[in-house]
């Protein structure tokens, strides 16, 4: 059970700390009145009716279905979906296209898509499976406080957005098929494999990323490929809701190793400690020594 206590060793006796879980499957649906629903409270079955889309949950996620109403809706109704740190959730949009959230993550949405596209709006870390249409290209608006915002414009493909505030870059990577990255009045076409690094000086395009590292949030773990230290930390910060302080300079190497994200916290500390990283653990403080 990750949720027993783990022995950490005192220099004058054994004193026990409870071990701090890993995250979980939830997030808060905003309808368009304001009114919430903390979905990991209700039960599967129809949630709630929005414009033309009927919200259905099924397990760990919910799906927007179109009803078949004669009264379509000509006016966009719009949802959020946000998730805390040490939340993750899934969705599946009325036209099919399905979405992962990461931790401390929001999407913004229509409930149906009505027009010549389909748009939406992203914070923090978001994993696209776009439904292919050649009637309403798909585009995403970045919301980041960095003062880089971005659009991604797509037909239909596969990609991760990472825009997290506390991040020194916008990372779009594509997975398959193409898209078209926007930063003001500059733009990038991806091919699968490039990724694209915004801030305030423009756009560059990164070649041969390692795929799977930039999803494995997505698949259910963490890989580190000659991951900095301090990179390393914030995707730690954010799952297992802590916050990290560095003393002093920190590891000059990076870091490579696979760990699942259902372990509790103690198991990453001793993985990390394995690797001469020096970890005290106050409460939910991490406190990184040098």
């Amino acid at each position: 059970n990750s949720d027993q206590p783990t022995l950490i060793a005192d220099t004058k006796r054994a004193v026990q700390i409870e071990d701090i879980s890993p995250g979980v499957n939830n997030a808060i649906l905003t309808l368009d009145d304001g009114s919430t629903i903390i979905l990991d409270s209700v039960n599967n079955g129809s949630l709630a009716t929005q414009g033309n889309s009927n919200i259905v949950k099924t397990g760990n996620q919910i799906s927007y279905m179109l009803g078949g109403s004669e009264n379509i809706s000509i006016e966009p109704v719009y949802n959020t979906i946000s998730t805390a740190n040490s939340n993750q959730y899934q969705l599946t949009l009325s036209d099919g296209t399905r979405v992962w959230l990461n931790a401390a993550s929001s999407i913004r949405f229509p409930s149906s898509f009505i027009g010549k596209e389909r748009k939406v709006e992203v914070s923090g870390e978001v994993y696209f499976e776009v439904a292919k249409s050649n009637e309403q290209k798909f585009k995403v608006a970045i919301l980041n406080g960095n003062g880089s915002p971005g659009e991604i414009e797509v037909l239909g493909t596969h990609f991760n957005i990472n825009a997290y505030n506390n991040e020194p870059d916008i990372k779009t990577t594509l997975l398959e098929g193409s898209l078209r990255v926007n930063s003001g009045k500059v733009n990038r076409i991806l091919l699968p494999g490039q990724q694209a690094l915004q801030d305030e000086s423009g756009i560059q395009v990164k070649q041969n990323v390692n795929l799977e590292q930039v999803v494995a949030w997505k698949n259910g773990y963490f890989l580190f490929n000659n991951t900095d230290l301090k990179t390393l930390m914030r995707q730690v910060s954010r799952w297992y809701n802590v916050e990290v302080v560095f003393e002093g300079t920190t590891h000059p190497d990076g870091f490579s190793g696979k760990v699942g994200r259902d372990v509790p916290l103690s198991n990453l500390i001793k993985a990390l400690e394995l690797n001469d990283v020096k970890i005290q653990r106050v409460g939910r403080n991490l406190i990184v020594k040098p």
